[in-house]
């Protein structure tokens, strides 16, 4: 018989915040690698109908696909060139990794009790 007290339900929600956020971390790389590679088609085909911007671009590394971004900046061979992007996907980087490491360390701050 399965008895469930405090200290199985305060693991199994720890464990469930863990992976809902590794699952957060993977979801934004993918979206922010999306938005720059449908970013680099619309420049190479001159399409203004669908126009993503580099606001957007930066939003998605600051919140959490950074490094993501900077990795397939390099495969795709684009905007190499732009020193916001140089400079602030490694800063949104360390960021991400400061804040991730973070919420790993302390429990996300959930306490149950």
């Amino acid at each position: 018989m399965f008895i469930i007290s405090a200290q199985n339900t305060n693991i199994i929600m720890l464990n469930l915040f863990y992976i809902l956020t590794a699952t957060y971390i993977v979801a934004i790389n993918l979206y922010g690698i999306l938005i720059l590679k449908f970013q680099k088609n619309a420049k190479d085909l001159q399409t203004e109908t669908t126009e993503i911007t580099d606001a957007k671009l930066l939003f998605t590394g600051l919140l959490g696909g950074a490094i993501g971004i900077f990795i397939f900046m390099f495969i795709f061979k684009y905007r190499l060139k732009s020193l916001i992007f140089m400079v602030l996907m490694p800063l949104f980087i360390a960021l991400n990794t400061y804040l991730i490491f973070l919420a790993f360390n302390g429990g996300f701050g959930v306490y149950f009790a």
